[in-house]
């Protein structure tokens, strides 16, 4: 086997990192209008929700660390959902 020798990357731009994001995923069963409280974040930056079932896309708004499922029709759908915070 061959010793290789591999040059570091150029670094075109480096950032202080100041803040850790996590990352939370839960599933959840839900319908239009219910909320969904992440506790383990105390405000949550992106979050992505899909149909379990069709894989579909859900629409919701955040304030803090709820969000709320503001997709029309949907009764008793099982969730995916990503939370970062």
């Amino acid at each position: 086997m061959a010793d290789r020798t591999y040059k570091s990357p150029k670094i075109l731009k480096q950032r202080t990192l100041t803040e850790l994001k996590k990352t939370v995923l839960v599933e959840a069963t839900v319908s239009t209008g219910d909320t969904i409280t992440i506790d383990e974040l105390t405000t949550i930056t992106n979050v992505a929700l899909f149909n379990a079932t069709t894989g579909a896309v859900v629409t919701a708004t955040t304030v803090d660390n709820v969000i709320t499922i503001t997709e029309a029709a949907l009764t008793d759908e099982k969730l995916s959902v990503t939370a970062i915070g």
